[in-house]
């Protein structure tokens, strides 16, 4: 995902990118120490997530111009930018999908990009919304208990336990909205007109199936 971000973005001036759901800040980080001129701001809607990262951040060389913020994106205003960058998190925002890709429309200056991560139209993925759908109905702390059980299991060796606790709650969750023709157009009707896609590796049975799509804020919107 940095490589692709950083396929679409100039780095050698400065410039302003939002990684909207940023989660620990991994990506962010890695982002920054790509592009030194670069102003990033990550926000997500976990505090546990926004302490992590900020951990990380100072664990690092510290930098004002990387800041981590707790927020739901669908209230957060902090003007516009040149590049944003959602990876894995666009699918579980709630609401009206057209208001949330107006937003973004929104708050992209004229020839910013926005690079997306998100699943995918789709049997596989179909088939995973019915089962994350089944599981809510079924919810229980003994079920959460083997989810997180199976979770160390699987991912253990890469994430910390809090992170899996956390992460229990999203399987729980199907997505509000897949990358398919009437989103598209949805983003096309905002003014971004998709430039580029790109497959992503389906890593975990636990994961839907992704794909990262990069769309270019025309200057007027048709």
């Amino acid at each position: 995902m940095r490589d692709i971000v950083l396929a679409q973005v100039p780095a050698d001036r400065a410039i302003r990118l939002l990684d909207l759901g940023c989660g620990t800040g991994s990506l962010l980080l890695r982002l920054a120490d790509a592009l030194p001129q670069a102003s990033l701001v990550g926000i997500d809607i976990s505090p546990a997530n926004i302490r992590a990262a900020r951990l990380e951040q100072e664990r690092r060389t510290p930098t004002p111009r990387v800041t981590f913020e707790v927020a739901d994106y669908r209230q957060h205003r902090s003007g516009t930018f040149d590049a944003i960058v959602s990876d894995g998190v666009l699918h579980l925002i709630p609401g009206d999908t057209g208001a949330l890709v107006r937003k973004i429309a929104a708050e992209l200056n004229a020839g910013g990009v926005f690079v997306c991560a998100m699943p995918i139209a789709g049997a596989y993925n179909r088939a995973f919304s019915v089962v994350r759908k089944t599981l809510r109905q079924i919810r229980s702390p003994r079920l959460d208990r083997l989810i997180l059980a199976i979770g160390r299991v699987v991912h253990g060796h890469e994430m910390s336990d809090d992170g899996l606790r956390e992460r229990v709650a999203y399987m729980y969750m199907p997505p509000e909205r897949v990358m398919d023709a009437s989103l598209r157009r949805a983003f096309d009707d905002a003014g971004l007109q998709q430039i580029a896609e790109y497959g992503m590796k389906h890593v975990s049975l636990s994961q839907l199936k992704h794909r990262v799509t990069v769309f270019v804020r025309r200057a007027e919107v048709r």
